[in-house]
């Protein structure tokens, strides 16, 4: 057997990675709990650097330990309050939304998947693989436990040569006679976000347009300056505009924490819809009706 990490962070960690093949499991949500726990411990003992930006109505600080960095964390978005996680994990697991608004959901989702993330950055030098992962992971497991559903990964597909699978990102199946959802999860996407539109397309190319509901999540796009220890977002609006018009269509852009260019997609043509990510639980059942 392997040995037992000291670590407690990649001793829940690796909990986590032994159950992901049940994403819906509600053992996931504790491990997760306890995996927030473990990273406040780290945090705690960090320091806290106010960042430079001219992002409207947004702060950000820099976590600073045994002289690392972390990645830039949105205070206006970040509570670190695992009762309140486990709160809003009750109410899932419930199926009870009362009290719970699409901004609160989103918040207390960024401060677990930001804390994670600025812990590996504090203590993993040049490691971007283990973030996305885990937020892979994270965002996968609450989609499972809102639609009751596990994902896939694999689709067949049957034409006059062969039949094959299809890789893809998560896919939820609701069932015969109702939408499935294509689920690109990215802790950014900067150049590589034609990735999502074009996998979209395949998916209505091989199925029929309609039939899978593109809805990519997303943690953040923001970059820091190094020198000038300032903020910025690095978004490419009208690129997405041209890939919603002619490569295929996405129903929803969730976000953890939403840039200020992307969001002003909502109000121009063609539709792009970008929300907070905590908006899924509450629209759910109109985007499947």
């Amino acid at each position: 057997m392997p040995p037992v990490p000291r670590d407690p962070v990649e001793r829940v960690y690796r909990e986590i990675q032994r159950n992901v093949r049940d994403l819906s499991a509600p053992a996931l949500g504790e491990a997760f709990s306890d995996l927030y726990d473990a990273c406040g411990d780290v945090l705690t003992r960090a320091t806290a650097v106010p960042l430079a930006t001219q992002i409207p109505n947004k702060q950000y600080v820099s976590f600073e330990l045994d002289g690392r960095r972390s990645r830039a964390v949105n205070t206006v978005l970040f509570e670190r309050s695992v009762q309140d996680w486990r709160a809003f994990l009750d109410g899932i697991y419930a199926n009870d939304y009362s009290g719970l608004t699409s901004e609160v959901i989103t918040r207390r989702v960024y401060s677990l998947a930001i804390s994670f993330c600025a812990v590996i950055d504090l203590t993993r030098r040049g490691d971007q693989k283990t973030p996305g992962t885990f937020f892979e992971w994270l965002i996968g497991h609450l989609f499972a436990v809102r639609l009751a559903t596990n994902p896939t990964k694999r689709l067949p597909v049957l034409n006059l040569d062969l039949t094959t699978t299809l890789p893809t990102d998560f896919i939820f199946d609701l069932g015969e006679g109702r939408p499935k959802f294509h689920l690109p999860v990215k802790t950014s996407t900067r150049e590589r976000v034609i990735q999502v539109w074009a996998h979209q397309r395949v998916l209505d190319g091989v199925y029929g347009t309609g039939r899978f509901l593109g809805t990519p999540v997303i943690l953040t796009e923001t970059k820091t300056d190094q020198q000038s220890r300032s903020v910025v977002e690095i978004c490419l609006p009208e690129q997405w505009r041209i890939y919603q018009m002619h490569i295929a269509q996405l129903r929803r852009v969730y976000y953890l924490d939403v840039p200020a260019a992307y969001a002003r997609l909502n109000d121009v043509f063609p539709p792009l819809h970008v929300a907070p990510f905590g908006q899924f639980f509450l629209e759910v059942d109109d985007l499947v009706a």
